[in-house]
């Protein structure tokens, strides 16, 4: 007889801590892993928000200005190679 509840995951490897992403913001896949490839795509969209607000389109350029911060952080801030390899978060 136990006195406590077992731990059913004791051999179990540990997960990260945190949520998965959904499918449409997880951009740590292998084609990004070269750095040319990570800075071309935050040049690009950084473009667009750049073309939005020459355009007159405020509201565009923030939400394209946003994508662009977020893929930033995502591709040097948080890089880990590993998790592009493996194409998770």
């Amino acid at each position: 007889m136990t006195d406590g509840p077992q731990d059913k995951d004791a051999g179990a490897p540990a997960k990260k801590p945190g949520r998965r992403r959904p499918p449409a913001l997880n951009v740590r896949i292998p084609f990004f892993i070269p750095l040319w490839r990570r800075v071309l795509t935050v040049a690009l969209i950084a473009g667009w928000a750049g073309v939005e607000l020459f355009l007159g389109n405020p509201y565009w350029a923030m939400l394209a200005g946003g994508i662009g911060l977020f893929i930033a952080y995502e591709f040097f801030v948080g890089f880990d190679a590993e998790d592009f390899a493996r194409g998770e978060d």
